[in-house]
């Protein structure tokens, strides 16, 4: 006797009991935003340019200040903060893109621009708060910074998508990329950023700053292993 089974009712079945490695490929590619498995090329180009983007800057900036010993003791303003995040992600692209095809270049380029958006816009919003406190003295209080520092990184990671959309996509030919609640907790680095330059008390404490460098670099390697 033949037993005929429904093949896609199987796999309908089936489909709803994913393995616990299914769940973390699914989780990584919403994280990196990849359409693809990467190879290890592509992930040690991404990271050899993230690392040199980041460090050249930091490097520059430490020979202007004659009072740094080294990178380690690095005094972030916001022009440092820019500098260096701009070119760690530009340094990641940039050499993710080696021998790859235009199709991928371009998906590189694009998550290279919403990266930077999404770095700098953040640290643009919390730095023009902080320009508010100097003027207006009920600012200039724990409260109002922490609230101000909070919606300066909310505001600007939702700028920064709406930005590189129109950017990216000037005929709104694709679907938006939008900053979902996932998305900001994998950004927390823009939160570290920014406390950093609002200079609350116990930041120094923590020296969040040393670890600055290489959220940059690790910006940069996500730009340039995304396809």
């Amino acid at each position: 006797m033949i037993i005929s089974v429904n093949n896609t009712q199987s796999k309908n079945t089936y489909a709803s009991f994913k393995s616990s490695e299914q769940v973390k490929k699914a989780y990584v590619s919403r994280r990196y935003h990849n359409s693809e498995l990467v190879d290890f090329k592509t992930k040690m180009k991404a990271a050899a340019g993230g690392i040199i983007g980041t460090a050249l800057p930091l490097v520059y900036f430490t020979r202007k200040n004659p009072g740094l010993k080294s990178v380690i003791n690095m005094k972030y303003g916001l022009k440092e903060m820019l500098v260096t995040s701009i070119s760690g992600i530009m340094g990641g692209a940039a050499f993710g893109m080696i021998g790859e095809p235009s199709k991928k270049q371009e998906r590189k380029r694009k998550e290279a621009i919403f990266q930077i958006m999404n770095c700098t816009l953040p640290l643009l919003g919390v730095a023009g708060f902080l320009k508010l406190t100097d003027k207006f003295k009920e600012l200039d209080n724990k409260p109002a910074k922490i609230t101000g520092t909070i919606l300066g990184v909310a505001f600007g990671m939702w700028g920064g998508a709406r930005i590189s959309n129109k950017i990216n996509d000037p005929k709104d030919l694709e679907p938006d990329r939008k900053i979902e609640m996932k998305d900001a907790i994998a950004n927390i680095d823009d939160v570290f950023s920014a406390l950093v330059l609002a200079k609350f008390p116990f930041i120094d404490k923590l020296h969040i700053e040393k670890t600055l460098p290489l959220i940059f670099a690790w910006c940069g390697y996500r730009a340039g292993q995304s396809n």
